[in-house]
């Protein structure tokens, strides 16, 4: 019991201290648009930058556990049969209730980066940067009110460990043998379709089982799908790149064009705006019965 409140503990530790920390880095991002900070170039830029620096680490250390936080609050975690309000039974799948309200979470996100980011691009068009800081400063300082108000709320599932480490044991584990000093040899062996089924602990001898190998069949199963995930993820970095620099030429291409009162950086809104309008009508369409 003591060590179930250690972790909860820490868990909502991380959290909270991680938003103290971006509180710091958005006042002092917010002091760097100063107009009497601004008139020294080069002690504008070092406050821009400690302050996009210390804001980026409370991000990181916050953004990263708000959403398996979201995850946790789901009750369900096997299918089950209720009734709707129609009097239909229907069943309530617990995968398919998370992807929803992972839908409308990212849904209520882009509503408040729609209307922070053409708030902020209209207060650095007519104010200056310093009014377009401030102005979600002063809305992430409601992050800590409400999570002291909401602190005995959340659900919180203690840490069980890493899985990186029995991952890549199995990953290594998998590998014996199938190296050769032919390079479409290995690569043949390393991809062959029982790669992974030759190391799931049912095909494994006891007496020849590694003292690691504590998990079932699935849990390789669920590693092998990781690894396969990672060949996607690897292009993100290519993907992410492209994508911002497109966005930052229209923005750029936009600046020197006629505006007519409207700012550049209105044009960066058109992804939120899209999704805004887009979840809402693909969730009709996917999940047309609501219980």
């Amino acid at each position: 019991m003591r060590s179930l409140a250690f972790a909860n503990t820490f868990i909502k530790r991380t959290i909270v201290y991680s938003v103290y920390i971006a509180i710091v880095g958005h006042i002092i991002l917010t002091l760097s648009g100063i107009p009497k900070v601004l008139d020294s170039s080069s002690g504008a830029m070092a406050c821009f930058m400690i302050g996009l620096i210390i804001m980026g680490m409370g991000t990181g250390g916050f953004k990263p556990n708000i959403s398996p936080l979201v995850a946790e609050q789901m009750p369900l975690e096997r299918m089950t049969v209720a009734t709707d309000k129609k009097g239909r039974r229907v069943i309530v799948d617990p995968a398919a209730t998370i992807t929803r309200v992972y839908n409308y979470f990212y849904l209520f996100i882009n509503i408040g980066a729609l209307i922070g980011q053409i708030g902020m691009a209209y207060a650095a068009y007519y104010v200056g940067f310093w009014l377009a800081f401030l102005l979600p400063t002063i809305v992430f300082l409601l992050c800590p009110a409400v999570l002291y108000f909401c602190r005995n709320t959340y659900k919180l599932t203690p840490p069980q460990g890493s899985v990186l480490g029995p991952a890549m044991k199995i990953w290594f584990y998998a590998q014996k043998g199938r190296w050769s000093l032919n390079p479409v040899k290995t690569y043949k062996n390393l991809t062959a379709p029982d790669f992974w089924e030759n190391v799931k602990p049912s095909n494994i001898p006891a007496d020849r089982r590694p003292s690691w190998m504590t998990f079932d069949d699935a849990w390789v199963d669920e590693v092998r799908r990781g690894f396969l995930a990672c060949k996607v993820f690897l292009w993100y970095p290519l993907y992410w790149i492209s994508y911002n620099q497109l966005n930052n030429n229209m923005t750029s291409q936009a600046s020197i064009m006629r505006l007519g009162g409207i700012p550049n950086d209105v044009l960066n809104n058109l992804d939120p705006f899209a999704l805004i309008i887009g979840i809402p009508i693909f969730d009709l369409i996917i999940y047309p019965v609501s219980i």
